[in-house]
């Protein structure tokens, strides 16, 4: 009887019913921005954090769809993400993880972390595109910071020598498909050592940032580089510039850098005791195309021109016209 009455009780406790998951009240607390689309590009669901990311209602992101991948460059997440916005997607074309450019009602482009996922029905069949989007705005710009660290002198604010040489390559390679002038050149700061000898490093480290400031100021164009690529050693690149302008800012140069008036006693032979550079530049032509010289004979050039300066005593300018033929 006992063990009938166990039995009976037992079954008297009421089983725990498995509460209902509200999936679409989840993803409306995400923060992550999703977009579901059938696979014609008609929109099925779009979530408050999309409207918050985008800029527009719900209503008015619709009609955005097609409108938002940015492309400037081939990129095939792009592209097939465009397709997939403008209701011609491939299923078997899905973008995972992709970092693409999206516009915005905001108006400036916004970096998004993209994945697409292909939904299918209860036969297995593709029935829908679901699209997760992530701002990383904060990532790329911290990643600019770096990048833009990492191509700075760290007392002067210009481009280092690692930055400068890379430019010149991609600048030299434009002028050689191109046929357009290139001039480089390279400004070295006379007996420099005794500065720092006689007054100390904070002193040189004066000299060069106000150096730097001037060279900066002169290199105005958007292509133009100044950098510091050596200890006390600069160099401007100027595309597009010919013989005449390279000889014009090689004598401007020459000139301000004596009229910082900056002491150094130990240049008092040719610089009447202040700080003077020897300076030397080289403009280059390909006259044809199919020329294959590197941009290593740029600054061979360059460095020839300020060493025969220096041999000379310094406190002058020297520059080189270079034709390229086959």
């Amino acid at each position: 009887m006992a063990l009938e009455s166990k039995n009976k009780n037992s079954s008297e406790i009421p089983q725990q019913k498995t509460p209902e998951i509200d999936f679409e009240a989840i993803v409306k607390l995400s923060r992550d921005a999703v977009i579901q689309l059938s696979l014609d590009g008609t929109p099925l669901f779009i979530s408050p954090a999309a409207e918050k990311l985008f800029g527009w209602s719900a209503e008015d992101l619709k009609g955005h769809l097609s409108d938002l991948v940015y492309i400037d460059t081939p990129d095939k997440d792009a592209h097939a993400l465009h397709r997939i916005l403008s209701g011609s997607g491939n299923p078997e074309d899905c973008p995972s993880n992709a970092e693409l450019q999206l516009r915005s009602a905001y108006g400036p482009l916004i970096w998004l972390d993209v994945s697409v996922h292909l939904q299918q029905d209860s036969n297995g069949a593709p029935c829908n595109f679901t699209i997760f989007c992530r701002s990383i705005a904060k990532q790329r710009e911290l990643e600019s910071l770096l990048e833009a660290a990492s191509q700075s002198d760290p007392l002067t604010g210009l481009y280092n020598r690692r930055a400068f040489e890379d430019n010149l390559k991609r600048e030299w390679a434009i002028a050689l498909r191109e046929k357009t002038h290139t001039s480089l050149i390279k400004v070295t700061l006379d007996r420099f050592e005794a500065l720092t000898e006689n007054f100390g490093p904070g002193a040189a480290e004066d000299c060069l940032t106000k150096v730097a400031a001037m060279l900066k100021e002169t290199a105005r164009r958007p292509a133009d580089i100044a950098a510091r690529t050596a200890s006390s050693e600069f160099s401007l690149l100027l595309p597009r510039t010919h013989e005449m302008g390279a000889e014009t800012i090689s004598a401007y140069i020459h000139i301000a850098i004596q009229d910082l008036g900056i002491p150094n006693p130990d240049n008092a032979s040719g610089g009447d005791g202040i700080v003077t550079a020897s300076v030397g530049a080289v403009c280059a032509v390909a006259e044809q195309t199919g020329v294959s010289e590197s941009s290593e004979f740029l600054l061979s050039a360059a460095e020839s021109c300020v060493f025969q300066a220096r041999q000379e005593g310094g406190n002058r300018v020297k520059t080189v016209m270079k034709t390229l033929t086959r």
